[in-house]
């Protein structure tokens, strides 16, 4: 039978209506003519030409609903994959099938010089937040010839079906031509010829995530002509502009043409723009890879990077050490192209003529340590270094310094960093890091300090991002403090070095490059596609609201807040610890859940986000709470969460307020009956990892179809169980403090955790009675936020068709607190999402009980 909570002679809970039964893309690398994306095979054949007529019958097949796409594109596309095998690339051919334009010529109308709007034919094409060209040809060049005027403008709302507001005012009029995104003129599928104010726009492309690879490779007519090259990403929201850094001709290179490699540092998804700007010039493609080719060239001087300065050893230096970590101040790139490596050369002349010691191409950083017997004692040697970006261009070799050896090698060796491992990704925001063990050479020492520097990849060791300053106490490891490192894959160096107690400090050790999440937070959402079919249809979402598969058990038990979901004993109870997480809810902006409810959970705050308000205490936050493991039960004047027992019953809400804070004595503090929010609090991480409403059907039926209560750990109890939390529903109904209905609305505690009540004004849509939630109440204001509940706002009376198929009864008119989860007799109505406000404070019954919790 359905029942609410409503006071009665009859000790158990009166029937209120009928019980009802519960009914319970191709991959992305490979060929795809649409999108140009590539990732190229390794395996290459003994004949070239019997790979390339290989790749060419394989590719005309899959390119066959392309109508105009002709041989010789195909050729030309085979052509480049062969060339730059081994990359991630999307290729501009100038021909249909083969060309990264979004295909977009809509004539315009007007444009004025001065407004910040143009009138074009239709606007149905064009997108807000896009570039495109608007181009015009107009009489006025040399003896009266034709000349194509250009503007690049950005489209930052549609204002109707003909008219489009720009970021900026127009710099000149238009009174026809077309709004593009290509200016320049397609000649078949051979080129383009581009004249001076040509501009070129690519569609979003993906060429990779990292953040120091990428390169553009344009093959353009040899003349004076600039053919710049500006790119936008996640990272670079407006547009940056990128200088080649090597020119190659001859070879299979057209004679008159030329390839210009520019390196490209780009994010994910991308775009590309170029301008032609000095003079006209003919471009064959346009070529965008995952990688420097490597294929070197005439190095444009004006690209290479700065000499770098020594600061280790210091010029004209003594005393040192066997194994010095040779360091340069900084790298610095005229065209801000990241670093690719680094080289250190030891001489015993200033000619270096001969080398004694060679440290070969390194990767980037800026230190190195010298191996064990190289130097000798007591004796003068010469160091030089030089650096190199990553398109391949070195710098000249830094000024010479000198240094002098000890007389005898008796020092403290430079540890070696071991966590986080060298070029190690993902890396979150408190990393740990650790050194190996404690050595010395020529004696024995103790181990009396560590200190630990981290840098950005973008500054030197004379402007940490942190240091642990001299730690005597974290000696091999320690764990860097949150709200230093930057989320966004951003690149960061380690080094340590140790102190003995009489030897005193080791030289530094040698460099760790590490880069961190792309994000911090770990977010998991899920989205109502539905509402009704008893538990709704939901599907897992990203942080954007698109829709992904499902996560898995692995996913969530590693998340910070699910993972850390663990039970333990305080003050002798058993308890489950729930870790403090961000919510929002919200509707889903775009994509194919557009316009769909979304519920997100994050472990750091992120915009949008709110801290739930179960983790709230007294004003101040708090990074957990505990909610009670079982039932609770009674021991002497307290409340007691224990297995094996019956639960307590027959206690009012008055009194299981009390026994709770019973236990806070003798030190012990935080104690209380189980509030709505903590509650809530557990069915947010409930609906998210599970992505449902039905609780009975996801997780266990409960004991709800039986005529008395049990242990709280009987088999059926135990069927209600989450994460540890044992009956959650059923056996008997549980007080929870925080919700009341009162004066014709409903009233919750302060989002702040001062358990003062807030008088929300707010009442259900559906009438005083029993309802099975359909949709959830959604007020907020300053003080309350219905978002963090769920509070039926409406839905059917029985529960067939239910986006949460649990009996929810309130009567707003009347001072009311709520039972929670149903009761052994609840039957279908049973559930997570089970609340009828129905009862006063002060009522006792033989199916009410109550649930201990702590902050």
């Amino acid at each position: 039978m359905a029942t609410k909570l409503t006071p009665s002679a009859n000790p158990k809970f009166t029937p209120e209506v009928p019980a009802l039964t519960t009914s319970s893309v191709a991959h992305p690398d490979s060929w795809n003519p649409i999108n140009q994306t590539l990732l190229n095979n390794d395996a290459a054949l003994d004949a070239r030409q019997t790979q390339l007529a290989v790749q060419i019958d394989d590719l005309a097949d899959r390119v066959g609903e392309i109508e105009q796409t002709s041989s010789t594109s195909v050729q030309r596309a085979v052509t480049l994959d062969w060339l730059y095998r081994d990359n991630r690339i999307a290729h501009e051919l100038w021909a249909p099938g083969f060309t990264l334009i979004d295909t977009i010529d809509t004539p315009i109308i007007e444009g004025v010089v001065g407004d910040d709007s143009v009138d074009v034919q239709s606007t149905a094409q064009l997108r807000t937040g896009e570039y495109y060209v608007l181009a015009q040809d107009v009489e006025g060049g040399i003896e009266g010839e034709t000349v194509r005027v250009t503007e690049l403008i950005q489209c930052v709302a549609i204002l109707s079906e003909n008219r489009i507001r720009l970021a900026s005012n127009l710099t000149r009029g238009f009174t026809g031509g077309v709004l593009t995104r290509c200016s320049l003129n397609q000649i078949g599928a051979a080129y383009a010829e581009g004249n001076v104010g040509d501009i070129w726009l690519s569609k979003p492309i993906n060429i990779g995530n990292d953040v120091e690879g990428g390169a553009v490779v344009i093959r353009r007519s040899l003349s004076a002509a600039e053919v710049r090259l500006y790119f936008r990403d996640n990272t670079h929201t407006n547009w940056t502009e990128r200088v080649w850094s090597t020119r190659r001709q001859g070879g299979d290179i057209p004679a008159g043409f030329a390839d210009y490699e520019y390196v490209l540092p780009m994010r994910g998804d991308g775009s590309l723009r170029v301008d032609v700007d000095g003079e006209p010039a003919a471009i064959r493609h346009i070529v965008a890879l995952s990688a420097t080719t490597g294929l070197g060239g005439f190095v444009n001087p004006a690209m290479r990077p700065d000499a770098p300065a020594i600061t280790a050893p210091a010029d004209e230096s003594t005393g040192v050490t066997e194994r010095p970590t040779l360091a340069i101040a900084g790298y610095n790139s005229p065209g801000n192209t990241p670093q690719g490596g680094v080289q250190f050369q030891v001489a015993t002349s200033t000619s270096f003529a001969t080398l004694h010691h060679d440290s070969g191409e390194l990767p980037a950083g800026l230190s190195y340590q010298m191996p064990a017997s190289v130097l000798v004692a007591n004796s003068t040697y010469y160091l030089r270094s030089r650096v190199k970006d990553t398109s391949g261009l070195w710098s000249d070799w830094s000024a010479t310094v000198s240094f002098a050896t000890d007389t005898a090698f008796i020092y403290v060796t430079a540890p070696t960093v071991v966590s986080p491992a060298n070029n190690a990704t993902d890396v979150g925001e408190t990393p740990t890091l650790q050194t190996g063990a404690f050595a010395t050479i020529g004696g024995a020492d103790t181990h009396a300090a560590t200190q630990y520097q981290v840098r950005a990849s973008t500054d030197t060791w004379t402007t940490t991002a942190w240091d642990s300053g001299e730690d005597a106490v974290n000696l091999l490891s320690t764990i860097m403090p949150a709200g230093i490192l930057l989320a966004g894959s951003t690149t960061y160096y380690i080094r340590a070095r140790h102190k003995g107690a009489s030897r005193g400090w080791s030289e530094w050790s040698s460099e760790v490059k590490f880069t961190t999440k792309q994000a911090f937070a770990n977010v998991a959402g899920v989205a109502l596609i539905a509402t009704g079919g008893d538990g709704g249809t939901w599907a897992y979402i990203d942080d954007d609201g698109n829709t992904v598969a499902d996560p898995g058990a692995a996913y969530f038990n590693a998340h910070p807040v699910w993972g850390g979901m663990q039970s333990v004993t305080i003050d002798g109870q058993a308890m489950v610890k729930v870790p403090k997480f961000y919510a929002k809810r919200a509707i889903i902006a775009s994509g194919a859940n557009a316009g769909k409810e979304g519920r997100w959970i994050s472990d750091q705050p992120l915009p949008g986000y709110k801290l739930h308000p179960a983790f709230m205490n007294a004003g101040n936050e708090i990074d957990q709470f505990w909610y009670g493991k079982y039932q609770a039960s009674q021991e002497s004047s307290k409340l007691a969460s224990k297995p094996g027992v019956l639960p307590v019953v027959n206690i009012s809400l008055t009194a299981a307020i009390a026994a709770a804070q019973a236990r806070n004595v003798g030190g012990v503090a935080g104690f209380m009956e189980l509030s709505y929010y903590q509650l809530s609090a557990v069915q947010w991480l409930y609906l998210v990892e599970n992505a449902t409403m039905n609780s009975q059907a996801k997780t266990g039926q409960g004991r709800v179809s039986q005529s008395s209560a049990a242990n709280v750990d009987a088999s059926d109890v135990a069927q209600a169980t989450y994460r540890g939390i044992v009956g959650l529903w059923g056996n008997v109904y549980q007080w929870v403090d925080g919700l009341k209905t009162s004066g014709g609305s409903i009233h919750l505690w302060d989002r702040d955790g001062n358990k003062t009540w807030v008088n929300t004004t707010k009442r259900r849509t559906a009438p005083v009675g029993a309802i099975y939630p359909t949709t959830f109440m959604a007020h907020s204001a300053a003080t309350y936020d219905f978002a963090d509940v769920f509070i039926g706002d409406t839905g059917p009376t029985s529960n067939t068709s239910a986006t949460a198929p649990d009996y929810q009864y309130f009567n707003e008119d009347t001072e009311y607190f709520p039972g929670v989860g149903g009761y052994w007799g609840g039957s279908s109505n049973a559930g997570l999402w089970y609340v009828s406000c129905s009862v006063a404070a002060s009522s006792a019954y033989t199916n009410i009980g109550a649930r201990l919790a702590k902050v």
